[in-house]
């Protein structure tokens, strides 16, 4: 008995939670030099990394900042998506903003081409399970995720 107690409590410290994956499937970082970029700035691979973090756990247990999810609780884990991410705001106040489309809703080479323009990367993932997300820098959080509407139901 006296050997149960820490074998029990080792247990419960260990986290008997499901590992979240937090790397998506695919990614492109568009640099500050693709064309018709306003930002003087490109993100970090260690400020990716830290989103990308964040994001797999609001993926995993959404809350208030996850908007359009309908009936899909819980979304796809993120290592299920492939991830645009732009900068965004001046170099004070930087925003870190995505698309994340599953790979079967989107021709991927395409969708993760620096020479897609943003606006037709977003055109490009209209599927229901594909979102767009803005991320602030400086405060290190998710201001939101919303995903594509989801259609209607008969």
């Amino acid at each position: 008995m006296k050997l149960a107690l820490p074998l029990l409590a080792l247990a419960l410290l260990g986290g008997c939670a499901t590992p979240v994956s937090t790397t998506s499937a695919g990614r492109l970082v568009v640099p500050a030099t693709a064309v018709g970029k306003n930002p003087a700035w490109t993100p970090t691979s260690e400020e990716i990394t830290a989103l990308e973090a964040k994001l797999a756990s609001l993926l995993a247990t959404p809350d208030q900042r996850v908007f359009g999810l309908g009936q899909n609780l819980p979304p796809h884990p993120l290592s299920a998506y492939l991830v645009r991410y732009n900068a965004a705001g001046p170099l004070d106040n930087k925003f870190i903003m995505g698309v994340a489309a599953l790979p079967s809703t989107v021709p991927a080479d395409k969708f993760l081409s620096p020479d897609t323009p943003d606006t037709e990367a977003v055109e490009l993932s209209t599927a229901p399970a594909n979102f767009q997300f803005i991320y602030n820098l400086k405060q290190q959080r998710i201001a939101e995720i919303r995903f594509n509407k989801q259609p209607a139901t008969p």
